[in-house]
């Protein structure tokens, strides 16, 4: 049977992944950062969470093996800064497919500590590129890239394409730029099948810590009578390209199995949506009367792009891949989503 390794498993996208790949007939391996919370993915570990070091089993040398339920999902502990157990894991597995979504995500801490930012998304990348090189393996490596290293579509006027500039405005956005061009390197250079994925907004079930989520979150609390009737925001005037995550992990794979090595693709869906309105779709959700406070200092960020939206007709033309959901179908979802999960775990 084949094998899957997967970084960042325990994330919002690497985790949905999972649940799509669990329908397939290949060998799992998730790897996420030791001590790792794994929300979601309880329905793999017998609804556990957390694990001591008591219920952790020794591979590689060290006790980083967490219980699994399931026979083909094996899960792992691994900082991407950890250079010899990387090593040691992938030398092993010998992956056919290796999806490297590990990464510091977020932008404000990027601007908090670009460091740790670039140790962790570049440093770790070549972690990952190193023993495959290093082994001749024949892996395909799927790389999680970003919209962010575009920086704003203002001045050029249109949905971004890939051969566009990349005008990174702050730390996150520059690493993600700086591991695609290792990307680049290792495919020029020796060959190593990698494909670069630039996620514009993903948003959906279990998301958290984006604008969506957010907005939706507070809502669900309000219409429980978990919060007051108030929601505390900051710039809403940006536009932003948002995809359902379900469409995104249908075009993740289909970038595994037929893209082009060396490429990169847009997952996008090259629809221009105005934070404000985001807010309003969710609003519509709640019969509750709410106030919103805007422009809250601590909610604003020292740099923005005003504009970032996605051209995605490379994807579509080259692999058939379209998105299929709808900005107000997909919050919803994460509203009912939500609501169960408040109703049965109120704060």
């Amino acid at each position: 049977m084949d094998k899957i390794l997967i970084t960042g498993a325990n994330g919002f996208v690497g985790s949905h992944l999972i649940d799509y790949l669990m329908k397939m007939n290949y060998d799992l391996y998730a790897i996420d950062r030791p001590d790792a919370s794994f929300k979601n993915l309880t329905k793999y570990t017998g609804e556990k969470v957390a694990f001591s070091n008591k219920d952790k089993k020794k591979a590689y040398g060290k006790k980083v093996l967490i219980p699994s339920s399931v026979p083909n999902l094996t899960f792992l502990e691994c900082d991407l800064q950890d250079r010899t157990l990387l090593e040691k894991i992938i030398s092993d597995i010998k992956p056919k497919f290796l999806f490297h979504f590990g990464a510091q995500p977020y932008i404000l801490p990027s601007l908090e500590d670009p460091v740790y930012t670039f140790e962790i998304n570049v440093i770790g990348t070549l972690n990952i590129f190193e023993p495959i090189k290093k082994n001749r393996l024949k892996t395909r490596v799927i790389q999680a890239c970003s919209a962010a290293e575009y920086g704003t579509t203002t001045k050029i006027g249109r949905p971004l394409k890939e051969v566009d500039p990349l005008n990174a405005v702050h730390p996150y956005g520059i690493s993600k730029v700086a591991s695609e061009l290792l990307a680049r390197q290792y495919f020029l250079n020796f060959g190593m099948e990698i494909i670069n994925l630039r996620f514009f907004n993903l948003t959906g079930l279990r998301r958290t810590n984006d604008a969506a989520s957010d907005f939706i979150k507070k809502i669900v609390l309000i219409d429980l009578g978990l919060a007051d009737p108030l929601i505390e925001v900051g710039n809403l005037n940006p536009y932003r390209d948002y995809l359902d995550i379900q469409d995104a992990i249908k075009a993740i794979w289909l970038a595994a199995k037929r893209g082009i090595p060396g490429e990169t693709y847009n997952i996008c869906s090259n629809q221009k949506l105005q934070i404000r309105t985001l807010l309003d779709i969710a609003l519509g959700f709640s019969s509750k009367q709410i106030e919103v406070i805007e422009n809250v200092s601590e909610k604003i960020r020292p740099t923005d792009e005003d504009v970032i939206i996605g051209d995605n007709s490379k994807i579509q033309s080259e692999l058939g891949w379209k998105p299929t959901r709808s900005i107000h179908d997909t919050l919803k979802a994460m509203y009912e989503y939500w609501q169960k999960y408040y109703s049965e775990n109120p704060i």
